[in-house]
Order: C-alpha cells, then structure tokens, then sequence
C-alpha cells in the first residue's frame, strides 16, 4: 500500500481470489430450505415456550394466545399470535409480550435508551416489553428455538435491570 491505497494489482489478485472461491464453491439444485416452518404452527411455538418453562395455550377472540409465569418480577409474559387459520398454522405474526408491575414512565425510556432489543411502554400501571415477529416467511423449528432462548434471556435482563 502506498498513501494508504491498495495497488492496483493487489486489488486485481484480491478479486481474482475471491471470483475463483466463487466459482469453486458447490452448486445446489435448489435453495436450502428452512425447515418446518415452527414459528407459524402455534402448537410448535407452544413446545418451545415451554422448553423454558411451564406455559398454556388459550383461543381467544383475537385468535390464540401462549401465556406462561415468567418469574420473579414480571406478573408473567405471552406470545400473541396473528394471522391463523383455524387450526392454528399459518399465522402472519406473534409478538411475544412480558407484563411488569411497580415501574415508571422512566423504566420504560431507559430501556429503550439503553436497549436495542424489544420496546417497553406502559399501558395503564404495567410497564409492557413486547418485540414483533414477522412469520411472513416462515420461520425454521432452530430459528425458532433461538428466538425463545434469546426471549428468555431478554427478559432476564430486563428483570436485573428494573429490579437489581
């Protein structure tokens, strides 16, 4: 490098490298798919929700709803479901929600002053983290185990902060 510019040629063999990684790299027939499509079978995200712990399924009028205890500090937390057919597949959307008692308007900005990670705000006494998933193009049964487990751990935080 000269003048804190790359050569010419240097570029020309970097580029070179990688069009040969390219052209060398094994060719599918088709996309890799993702999976069972888990994240928009409710009975799916049910078995998940519950690999953290102990948690119900109910149908509601606005369609099914995965509630659960979530543990000291929060009065609990749901997964919320939108866009299902009838036998609970399918859907669209689900946010998953966690309800919190005992806080403040300014609980809520810290958190998402200092979180890129779900919205907090409050309705009515209850401070409410949510964070929406879009299930448009389905979601893998792994995807959808690492989405819970980052949840929980989600919720952790948010627990140690308000509460610690």
């Amino acid at each position: 490098m000269k003048g804190g510019v790359m050569s010419e040629r240097v570029m020309r063999h970097a580029a070179a490298g990688v069009v040969a990684a390219l052209l060398a790299a094994p060719v599918s027939a088709a996309p890799a798919q993702p999976g069972p499509n888990g994240g928009t079978d409710v009975q799916r995200v049910l078995q998940a929700v519950q690999s953290i712990g102990p948690a119900t399924l109910k149908q509601s009028e606005d369609g099914p709803r995965i509630t659960a205890e979530a543990g000291r500090g929060p009065i609990g937390y749901a997964v919320v479901f939108s866009g299902c057919d009838a036998a609970g597949r399918s859907c669209t959307h689900m946010v998953l929600e966690v309800l919190w008692r005992d806080l403040a308007l300014d609980d809520a900005a810290r958190w998402n002053r200092e979180w890129r990670a779900g919205r907090a705000y409050m309705d009515g006494d209850l401070l409410v983290l949510d964070h929406w998933v879009s299930l448009g193009g389905g979601m893998s049964d792994e995807s959808l185990n690492e989405l819970m487990a980052w949840w929980s751990a989600l919720m952790e935080a948010a627990r140690a902060q308000f509460y610690e």
